[in-house]
């Protein structure tokens, strides 16, 4: 039996931390613009959302399933889900970033407040639940800060500094959706470049 309880656990926490590190180094590679990035970003905050909610009872407890709050962990995963979709949105420049970050941030602040006062008023058995449960709300408040406090403009430089006139092109498109030209033209830009590159891949081979 404790074999089976302390396997169940690791895996829950290796689980979580396996997903939160190919999500930080998906978000590496995607500054550096490297080929496969976009696809990790996406499956690792999906599958972390989904972590979160609807599945936040199984993942946030601590030996089993009874040592937790329940209804805590069910409202709070449906909490926490918001915000790496809301990271996924911002890094993909999607509709709806900001509002998805702006809403998880504010939630989670109340939920952390709340949290806190719960975990001081709590019984010893559930130290462990809270004290991994705050340090979940902290860190994901502070993801949603980060990336909510940077525009969609300094992504791009960094993005593409090595490239001043996609920056440019990617700035004027994504801040004037609506305006078709712009779209026209980043869309021929990329298909000169993709040309470009597979006439110097021939020419290497």
């Amino acid at each position: 039996m404790f074999i089976f309880i302390l396997t169940y656990k690791r895996f829950n926490m290796r689980t979580e931390k396996t997903l939160t590190g190919i999500f930080l180094a998906s978000v590496a590679l995607k500054m550096f613009n490297i080929p496969g990035s976009s696809i990790l970003l996406i499956l690792s905050l999906l599958i972390i959302s989904l972590l979160y909610f609807p599945f936040a009872f199984y993942f946030f407890s601590d030996k089993s399933l009874k040592t937790q709050n329940i209804f805590l962990s069910i409202f709070g995963g449906m909490i926490l889900a918001i915000i790496p979709i809301g990271v996924l949105f911002k890094l993909m420049f999607w509709p709806g970033a900001d509002i998805s970050l702006i809403g998880g941030i504010t939630l989670t602040a109340i939920f952390l407040i709340l949290t806190y006062f719960m975990y001081k008023k709590t019984s010893i058995d559930l130290n462990t639940y809270y004290k991994n449960y705050l340090t979940r709300i902290l860190f994901w408040l502070v993801i949603s800060i980060i990336f909510y406090s940077i525009s969609k403009k300094q992504l791009l430089q960094i993005q593409h500094s090595n490239d001043p006139k996609l920056l440019e092109l990617k700035i004027n498109a994504y801040e004037n959706p609506d305006n078709m030209e712009y779209q026209y033209e980043l869309e021929n830009y990329c298909r000169q470049q993709d040309s470009l590159y597979l006439v110097n891949e021939m020419k290497n081979n």
